[in-house]
């Protein structure tokens, strides 16, 4: 081929020309590329510069937002009721049933051990909702006894006794009547000195209940009056007596002529 063929002249230029086109081409994608690449990466890593008005807001939202307060500890479970008594408990302890409204007066107990025994009864006696005083003494009659119960408005008396045999021991509780003044009950027990007063306190009421409630039953009713009215013996009158005036003066007389003048009145109604 020769240099100065024109045609192989042209054919070169426009091959160097296309070379040359293609190579500015693939430079200017390749810049694109990498440009579409790079810018995200970089706007993705920086760090956002906070505005004023963002860091204004922070800064008075952690000055005014109070910290939360703890919440209020839950209040503690109310502790469960206590188990009722058994039936064979409440036997043991003399209160079952319902309680007895009334007043009655237990006095001393005598014998060996009597002052444990009556406190037993005593405390039995309370428990049932009975008023108890301690502080009376016997009388001597049924009409005392019924005039200081209606005084003291008390339902009955209880007294009783208490003695020993070696180890066994025995005690005597006596009921009386406020309302007719004579005793109703006497109850004995028996058993060991040990435990005589807790067997006198375990059958008491079961035994005395039933009559000491029919008893304040009746002394809260109103209590009529057995008493008569009251007469007094002044002894035998004494017979009037014509004046003897033998003695007196026959001047000093009063004939009975004289009477009728000093007592104008003396006629009247004869």
């Amino acid at each position: 081929m020769q240099r100065d063929d024109p045609a192989a002249l042209l054919f070169a230029t426009l091959r160097e020309t296309y070379r040359f086109t293609i190579g500015v081409l693939l430079r200017l994608s390749l810049l694109l590329v990498l440009a579409v690449w790079i810018v995200p990466l970089s706007g993705a890593a920086a760090p956002a510069k906070p505005s004023l008005s963002n860091w204004t807001k922070a800064k008075h939202g952690k000055v005014l937002t109070p910290a939360k307060a703890p919440p209020p500890p839950a209040p503690a479970p109310a502790p469960p009721p206590p188990p009722a008594a058994s039936a064979g408990s409440r036997g043991k302890s003399g209160s079952n049933g319902p309680a007895v409204a009334g007043k009655v007066a237990v006095f001393g107990f005598t014998g060996d051990g009597a002052a444990r025994v009556q406190q037993v009864v005593v405390s039995t006696l309370r428990t049932r909702g009975l008023q108890v005083t301690t502080s009376l003494r016997p009388v001597d009659s049924a009409e005392q006894y019924r005039e200081m119960a209606a005084t003291l408005r008390l339902a009955a008396y209880i007294d009783g006794t208490v003695g020993a045999d070696g180890s066994r021991g025995q005690a005597t509780v006596h009921v009386r009547s406020g309302v007719i003044g004579r005793r109703i009950a006497s109850l004995c027990f028996s058993g060991e000195r040990s435990a005589l007063a807790t067997d006198v306190g375990n059958g008491l009421w079961p035994r005395t209940g039933p009559q000491l409630a029919r008893l304040c039953a009746e002394a809260a009713k109103p209590r009529k009056s057995g008493r008569g009215p009251m007469r007094i013996n002044a002894g035998t009158p004494i017979e009037p007596t014509a004046r003897d005036d033998s003695d007196v003066p026959s001047h000093l007389r009063n004939t009975a002529k004289d009477r009728r003048k000093e007592d104008p009145f003396a006629d009247e109604g004869t």
